[in-house]
């Protein structure tokens, strides 16, 4: 058991453990291996449906728990504590705006990802992985009946059209080449807070790290937030202290000072 005060420690992943699909990186490893040693508890809390999780970072001997889906799955331990999927009504309709408008979008699940309009270099994807193709507005109650989609990645700037038709059931966030949609009142900041009242660990233990705007909830709700060297500036503007780039120690140095120490 440590000597310190336990603390639960939530690392975003892309621009924060990963970088342009290379990391987790040795030092920052090193580091996450040495805080678990001394009892603290690791989570990735992620926009990213589990299935869209790297191996790497799933079977990583250093994570305790992870929260994917922007909020929506919590898992503790290899065991799930609480899920929320989109309804199957909804996912009839997000297929037939999608197979309508020829936009392609990516319905990230528990276990398959499923491709409308797909195409087979998806940039934002950083392992190989097999994407089932919809395409018809029923396949989610016939091929696919039961699956439990968390997440949406859409391709490009969303549109007013595809605003009007996601807004009721999503949180829509944009990124440079890409959006994504949380299931709305899910949030990274939510399943943090149902892993903190499992564990026992009181908010003001928490740690939260990330670089991105879809980070804000949770870097504010954590006892202490931190900000990557390379997050936005609205990130770094909330956060209580900001650490070196990804890539670069980042991880690895926000340990060694505010947790290891």
């Amino acid at each position: 058991m440590s000597l310190y005060t336990t603390k639960a420690i939530f690392l975003d992943i892309d621009g924060t453990l990963l970088l342009h699909g290379k990391g987790p990186f040795t030092e920052d490893i090193e580091q996450l291996e040495e805080a678990r040693k001394q009892g603290h508890c690791i989570f990735l809390n992620t926009g990213r449906s589990l299935a869209n999780i790297p191996p790497r970072m799933l079977m990583a001997s250093y994570i305790d728990g992870i929260v994917a889906g922007g909020g929506a799955h919590v898992i503790i331990n290899g065991k799930t504590i609480y899920h929320k999927w989109i309804p199957e009504d909804v996912l009839a309709l997000i297929c037939d705006y999608y197979l309508r408008s020829g936009k392609w979008c990516i319905l990230e699940g528990e276990t398959n990802l499923y491709g409308i309009n797909h195409q087979t270099d998806l940039t934002i994807l950083d392992f190989v992985i097999e994407i089932l193709p919809v395409k018809n507005i029923t396949d989610f109650s016939t091929l696919y009946k039961g699956a439990r989609v968390t997440k949406l990645t859409m391709h490009g700037r969303i549109t007013d059209e595809e605003r009007v038709a996601l807004q009721d059931y999503f949180q829509l966030n944009p990124f440079p080449n890409y959006a994504e949609g949380i299931l709305r009142g899910e949030t990274k900041a939510s399943g943090m807070e149902i892993a903190l009242n499992v564990l026992g660990i009181a908010r003001e233990n928490s740690i939260a790290i990330g670089d991105s705007l879809n980070d804000v909830d949770m870097v504010r709700f954590a006892g202490m937030g931190i900000a990557m060297g390379n997050a936005c500036d609205e990130l770094k503007h909330i956060a209580c202290a900001i650490t070196l780039e990804c890539g670069r120690g980042g991880v690895s140095h926000a340990l060694k000072q505010w947790v290891l120490a």
